[in-house]
């Protein structure tokens, strides 16, 4: 069986804990599953607007799944572009008790990887940048193993380019480590290449790399010319870069129920993460992916569907797992921070939940929320 966006929505975060880079398959959440059939059930014929049911009925799955006083979680769905539900539950930071809103921006992590791809596609299609051509025809030192790379490869992990987060920090020096430390990596390390070019691997330097091209092409700050090309025009409240202290905490369940606070990320990567922003805005962004306004539906198709074939079917495109049935979703992880995003099949609805622990089933939560929302 193939994953779905459904699937990736309910399942990312499990996954993606388990160093999983691809979908996963349903679990068994008959639990759960009973509380929106029930409240669907009960009120859906005396309900005037026929989504309130469904709204009613994804409160009480995070009512349910986020225990009250604990770190928590935020979650939203959109129909065509329009948030038509969002709540959040638990508290963003137990020290001072801030509690989670839907207003709550919080670090989306890897999930953020489609936003760098999307710049790299619309200077592609500006003609300021060829896909075909290499990393080092844009970023001076490249050793000559890597000039025979592809833009396409570093989009679709299939460069074999080592991936710097999962190697021991000694190997850069003292956090937090930026992609300065990451480009000068490439350049000079031995270690900087461990695979094969033309298959996946997942790695996080590929959109490291994206995003020093970008800066590089567009003489611009990363994060500046992302917020001025990509964000506003689209009326998305996000941010890149490290994490503020108004930000959500994250956090790690002990044994014996215990929270620990998780230590920041020692990589503050720009274009392999590092976007923070709510699930309400995320799934608005999401049906760009639908209709898009920043490239053409054209260069938007071939890229979903020209993306990295893997082991179960789907495929790696611009920052996104493209399923089977043309449904999408990527996860997100970092420092006790989890995201989960998932769009359906006929691109119409689209998902998200972010949570600042470890110990909540976001599987069960995302899964419960597909059940509800992604047959409308």
């Amino acid at each position: 069986m193939h994953a779905t966006p459904a699937q990736q929505l309910s399942t990312a975060a499990a996954d993606y804990r388990q160093g999983v880079t691809g979908g996963g398959m349903w679990l068994s959440r008959m639990a759960h599953v009973a509380i929106p059939v029930l409240v669907l059930t009960s009120i859906s014929g005396c309900a005037a607007d026929p989504r309130e049911a469904r709204r009613t009925a994804s409160t009480a799955i995070i009512q349910e799944d986020v225990p009250e006083g604990a770190p928590g979680c935020s979650a939203a769905i959109a129909i065509d572009g329009e948030v038509v539900w969002a709540d959040a539950r638990g508290l963003a930071n137990l020290d001072d008790g801030t509690e989670f809103t839907t207003s709550t921006p919080i670090h989306i992590a890897s999930t953020g990887k489609q936003f760098t791809a999307m710049a790299v596609l619309m200077l592609a299609e500006r003609g300021d940048l060829s896909l075909e051509e290499s990393p080092a025809d844009y970023l001076d030192g490249i050793p000559a193993w890597a000039q025979q790379l592809t833009l396409t490869d570093l989009l679709q992990h299939t460069s074999g380019v080592a991936d710097v987060v999962s190697l021991n920090t000694s190997v850069f020096g003292t956090p937090p480590l930026t992609n300065t430390d990451a480009l000068e990596f490439v350049r000079t390390s031995p270690l900087a290449q461990p695979g094969t070019p033309g298959e996946f691997e997942y790695s996080n330097t590929n959109y490291a790399l994206l995003a020093d091209i970008v800066a590089e092409v567009t003489h611009t700050d990363f994060a500046a010319w992302m917020e001025g090309n990509v964000f506003a025009p689209l009326g998305l409240e996000a941010r890149i870069g490290a994490a503020l202290p108004s930000d959500p905490v994250g956090y790690e369940v002990e044994v014996t129920g215990e929270f620990t606070e998780m230590e920041p990320l020692p990589w503050v990567l720009s274009g392999a993460g590092f976007v923070t922003m709510t699930p309400s805005e995320l799934v608005r962004w999401g049906d760009q992916l639908r209709e898009p306004s920043l490239v053409s539906a054209e260069t938007l198709a071939d890229a979903l569907s020209s993306g990295a074939l893997l082991d179960d079917g789907s495929r790696y495109g611009p920052g996104l797992y493209v399923f089977p049935d043309g449904g999408l979703g990527h996860p997100g992880e970092g420092a006790g921070l989890h995201t989960a995003f998932g769009v359906s099949a006929d691109g119409h609805t689209v998902g998200a939940v972010s949570c600042n622990q470890d110990g909540i089933d976001m599987a069960g939560m995302g899964h419960d929320l597909v059940e509800v929302w992604f047959d409308e």
